[in-house]
């Protein structure tokens, strides 16, 4: 059993939704200097670093695929437009 001031890597990969060996990885840049395994414990504070860490890289794909999925509206609709002009340019 974990202390209470204490979270396994494995328990929070899985509430993060990321792998155990991203999370192991990132553990030096977090301020865990110690050789750690999934099924070892990180205190909280250093979990929070790991959790923030994490979401930001999660919010900065989501934003990026959005950016990209309005880049893709964007160029059909000026596509759509063009092909409309033509048209109307025809008559």
């Amino acid at each position: 059993m974990t202390e209470p001031n204490q979270i396994r890597i494995n328990e929070l990969a899985r509430d993060l939704e990321v792998k155990a060996k991203a999370i192991i990885d990132y553990l030096p840049e977090a301020g865990v200097t110690e050789k750690k395994t999934h099924s070892s414990s990180i205190d909280v504070a250093a979990a929070e670093k790991v959790r923030a860490h994490f979401r930001k890289l999660a919010d900065d794909e989501a934003a990026a695929e959005a950016k990209a999925q309005a880049d893709k509206v964007a160029k059909e609709a000026a596509a759509k437009a063009a092909a409309l002009v033509g048209a109307v340019d025809l008559d």
